[in-house]
This record gives C-alpha cells, structure tokens and sequence, in this order.
C-alpha cells in the first residue's frame, strides 16, 4: 500500500509464516528493503502489482539485517540485474556464527556476498535523500534507513510497535539495542516502518511508542 510519495509498505499479516515486512521506494532507483524469505515473494509480487509496481524494476535490494527472514529472497532479485546492499558488520557476522541461524532453519547462509557495503551517512538513491544508521543490538550491525524529506524511518528489527527485536539470537546484545533505541529516538519521526507489525504514523504516536519501549523494556533487557 502506498504510504507516502513513492514509497509503499507491504506487511506480512499472516500468523504462520516468519516473514517480514518490506518497504519498496520507486524513484531514480527503484529501491526495495528486506524482501523477505524466497518462498513468500509470491505474496509480496501480488501486493507490489496491485500498486502498479513490477518486482523487475527493482534496481536495489537493501538488508537492514542478515536474518534470514528478511534477506532470504535477495537472490531471485540478484538474478534479475538488482545490486545487493547490506552493513560489512553484518555481512562478516554471516561468514561466521550468523550462519548457523540460517543452518537451525536447515538453510544455508548466501554464498555470494552483496554488491556494495552500507557504510553510515548519506546514501545514494538517486535524487532522493537517505541515510543509513548502524543500529547494532538484534545482530551486530543491523542498519535502520531514514529519509529526513519524508521524515521516514526503516527500522528493521530494532524497534517494533509496543515491542524490540529479540537479543537471543547469536550476535544479539542487548546494551547495544537500548543505545540504538535510545539513538533513533532523537530522530524527527512520522513515520515509523518496523520490520514486523503495524507502521506507526504521527509524530505523537512515534515518540510514544518509544517512551513505553523504554519504560516497560529497558529494564528487562
């Protein structure tokens, strides 16, 4: 569904599948954010087409996070001439011991590496502004993606609606995920894309969100 000028989000509804949700930002360079695994691309096709979007026009594939519910369907865009962009933190934690999260699915982690790195600061997509934030504490170099025009955040798996990413994983960390909360919170905030659950859209309700993430979460982490 069509949030803002050119920018659509896709969420997963369904209680029965570990997906994610995905953010696609037509432009200059038609950019899509964590597609999700491989075998569920056929719902996310059906939704972009709906909008009037083709999954062929994607040109970039951003990961905030190497878990594979988020990137597992990178590839099938790979093939199809899309660049791969994912932080180097996490690209190296999926040489080593993010892999075996990949192995517990009985999955293998992907053999090719993405085509360029997302380093912090400004990105470029084109004639549109965005900046990338590491955001470490779910994996050990996740990224959120802001758009400051559309006062827009990605947040992948740092910070949901009522909820934060799990820590539990290997490579999670729990201090790092209350300090990149803590970071993104100083953000100018309308809308909020969380990786899993519903946006959050106003600036009140943002900000509200995060006063009770760490009011009723930092303690317990």
């Amino acid at each position: 569904m069509k949030i803002l000028d050119e920018i659509y989000f896709y969420p997963w509804e369904s209680m029965t599948e570990n997906n994610c949700n995905t953010v696609f930002i037509d432009g200059e360079v038609p950019t899509l954010v964590d597609p999700g695994h491989t075998h569920l691309l056929g719902q996310l096709f059906e939704d972009m087409e709906a909008d009037g979007v083709s999954p062929d026009d994607v040109k970039l594939v951003i990961s905030t996070h190497g878990h594979p519910d988020h990137c597992e369907g990178n590839e099938w865009f790979r093939q199809r001439g899309a660049m791969v962009a994912v932080s180097k933190g996490e690209d190296d934690f999926l040489r080593g011991s993010g892999g075996d999260i990949y192995r517990s699915f009985g999955m293998e982690p992907p053999e090719t590496g993405p085509d360029f790195f997302l380093q912090e600061g400004e990105l470029d997509v084109g004639a549109r502004r965005a900046e990338v934030l590491i955001t470490p504490g779910h994996s050990p170099a996740s990224a959120c993606i802001y758009f400051e025009r559309e006062k827009a955040l990605i947040a992948g798996d740092l910070i949901f609606q009522g909820g934060v990413g799990r820590v539990d994983l290997p490579g999670g960390d729990a201090e790092q995920l209350k300090e990149s909360i803590v970071r993104v919170a100083q953000l100018d905030i309308e809308h909020l894309f969380p990786g899993h659950g519903p946006i959050i859209s106003g600036q009140e309700n943002v900000m509200a969100n995060f006063d009770f993430i760490q009011q009723a979460f930092f303690q317990m982490l």
